[in-house]
């Protein structure tokens, strides 16, 4: 299966740690993508919180709930935050952002690899960008 690379920068008022111990909280995840609308079934293993997401999609009017398993972890001494997704019908999403303290608070370089089967690439792809998007200015409205 091919991989689908997305970039984004934004900038958070806050420290890069402040911003990492926010998205390691399973229950930040709620609407953080706007997608989203529930997270459960919460447990540590080892450095990593994994967890159950409810995501609620758009599919030609309707909506569709998807579970989503989720892991999270941090790096770097908390200024890389990782997340690694497996949802149905084979996409699988990692996301990687490392914060760098700024004047302005914390710059992110969110960078999210997607992998998908050929039918659902795009549409996946498009998904997962609109996430990203609503993501930086949702975290940025948060942290302020």
């Amino acid at each position: 299966m091919k991989s689908v690379v997305l970039r984004h920068r934004f900038t958070v008022p806050t420290t890069p740690e402040a911003a990492v111990s926010h998205l390691l909280e399973p229950a930040s995840y709620v609407e953080l993508n706007g997608f989203v609308v529930e997270v459960r079934d919460i447990r540590k293993e080892e450095d990593v919180t994994v967890y159950t997401a409810i995501e609620r999609l758009p599919v030609l009017g309707w909506h569709f709930h998807s579970a989503l398993k989720v892991r999270v972890r941090s790096e770097k001494d908390r200024t890389r935050f990782i997340m690694e997704v497996d949802s149905r019908g084979g996409v699988r999403v990692r996301v990687v952002t490392d914060f760098a303290s700024a004047p302005e608070g914390a710059v992110a370089d969110d960078t999210i690899t997607l992998t998908a089967p050929a039918l659902m690439r795009g549409y996946a792809s498009k998904q997962a960008r609109a996430g990203q998007l609503h993501r930086g200015q949702t975290l940025a409205a948060r942290l302020g």
